[in-house]
């Protein structure tokens, strides 16, 4: 499951370092997000394209309300260098301790009601709504939120999601999956920063993503990771022969 996380992260930070400014944004995080329907940060709507969500988890959970496009497939995928990269990402580089370790990924509609969600792409622990999982008929709002492991979202009849299928894949099949979310119940201590790539988002926000941001750090220290590697690999086939 880790190639497929390579394959589908690689696309989508190669579509958002090229695509034009005008026309596709990053989102961060303001202030701090909140875990219930009247909380949730609004990235408002529009016909940007929005290519990632970044903030910060202290223990608890972010809910955005995004806009969805109408027959475009939506997919998000929490990024670090292990979803880049099929190497040991620690023993590289010495793995930032300030990114969020285990995150999970949570998609609701406009209701708040459950659509899926994923915990982690199986040998990864970044966490993984595939592309071509969902697509929206028609475009409109949804909510989509992160929290780390073992704080789950809630509605009034229980937990909202249950059943993981084969490919990491969570639906609302929990016993209060027909009913909207409340909020998130668990215990975690994990705390982190995390970056959300994103496919089928459209937004009006404006942001300028710095040369410093998590998700330029992501990108700039992958390719260089990658680099180091061919060059060892090459060296060690040249030792080799």
């Amino acid at each position: 499951m880790k190639k497929l996380a390579l394959v589908t992260a690689i696309p989508l930070l190669i579509t958002a370092l090229s695509l034009d400014q005008a026309q596709a944004v990053t989102f961060t995080e303001t202030d701090d997000a909140g875990e219930t329907l009247n909380t949730a940060q609004v990235i408002p709507r529009g016909t940007q394209t929005l290519t990632s969500i970044s903030g910060i988890l202290s223990g608890e959970a972010d809910l955005f309300q995004i806009f969805l496009t109408g027959g475009q497939t939506f997919s998000a995928t929490t990024i670090n260098l292990d979803t880049l990269i099929e190497l040991p990402t620690d023993d590289l580089l010495g793995f930032p301790s300030e990114i969020l370790a285990d995150p999970q990924l949570f998609l609701f509609d406009s209701l708040g009601k459950g659509v899926y969600a994923n915990d982690d792409s199986s040998t990864s622990s970044q966490a993984l709504l595939p592309s071509g999982g969902f697509s929206p008929a028609e475009s409109g709002t949804y909510f989509l939120a992160i929290s780390s492991f073992g704080y789950n979202p809630v509605s009034a009849g229980g937990m909202i999601f249950s059943n993981e299928s084969a490919d990491g894949i969570f639906s609302p099949t929990g016993s209060g999956g027909n009913s909207a979310l409340i909020g998130f119940e668990g215990t975690s201590t994990t705390r982190g920063r995390y970056t959300i790539a994103l496919t089928g988002v459209q937004t009006t926000a404006k942001s300028v993503p710095e040369p410093s941001s998590l998700f330029s750090v992501l990108v700039i220290g992958a390719l260089a990771t990658v680099s180091r590697y061919k060059d060892k690999r090459n060296n060690n086939r040249a030792i080799s022969n």
